[in-house]
């Protein structure tokens, strides 16, 4: 099924306990705060640990409003932990873009010819649609190149039953 939001399921598999994958999970996530300086003395990620779930975002040094969030949580197979981790956006920010691109679209569509505007209305379409994947998915490809690297494991993604 395709989605209009950018959105990811994926598994890293580790062989470290539980416990271990928690503990390197911990040592590259530091707790949310506000960022004023350029700081190189942090951690890659930012976010909650409880327990044996998690909820982090990369901390980047500009902009990005579709950075992604990581929702997980750490489960213990027979002799390897995974973490299974969904990206997403952020809620309002995901709100938003889709109100802007279905506004966009049935304005397109309520404006009169639907073929002549069609042709008028794509490019914004595509431009509004292509720019925000990017840049979700350059994100993410930085987070999980760093989580694969701490945890020296390789990513598999989740395949659900249909």
């Amino acid at each position: 099924m395709i989605t209009l939001i950018p959105y990811q399921r994926f598994e890293i598999k580790t062989r470290l306990s539980q416990e271990a994958a928690r503990q390197k999970l911990q040592e590259i996530v530091e707790p949310r705060k506000l960022r004023w300086g350029l700081s190189r003395n942090q951690m890659p990620f930012e976010g909650q640990i409880e327990g044996n779930a998690f909820k982090i975002s990369n901390i980047i040094r500009y902009r990005n409003s579709f950075n992604p969030v990581l929702d997980g949580k750490i489960r213990d197979d027979l002799d390897v932990s995974t973490l299974e981790i969904t990206a997403r956006p952020i809620w309002f920010v995901a709100f938003l873009w889709t109100f802007l691109l279905v506004g966009t679209g049935a304005g397109g569509v309520l404006s009169g010819d639907l073929l002549e505007e069609f042709w008028l209305i794509l490019p914004f379409l595509l431009f509004f649609y292509g720019i925000p994947i990017a840049a979700f998915n350059l994100e993410l490809n930085k987070a999980k190149k760093i989580l694969e690297k701490q945890f020296q494991a390789d990513p598999f993604p989740l395949v659900e039953n249909q």
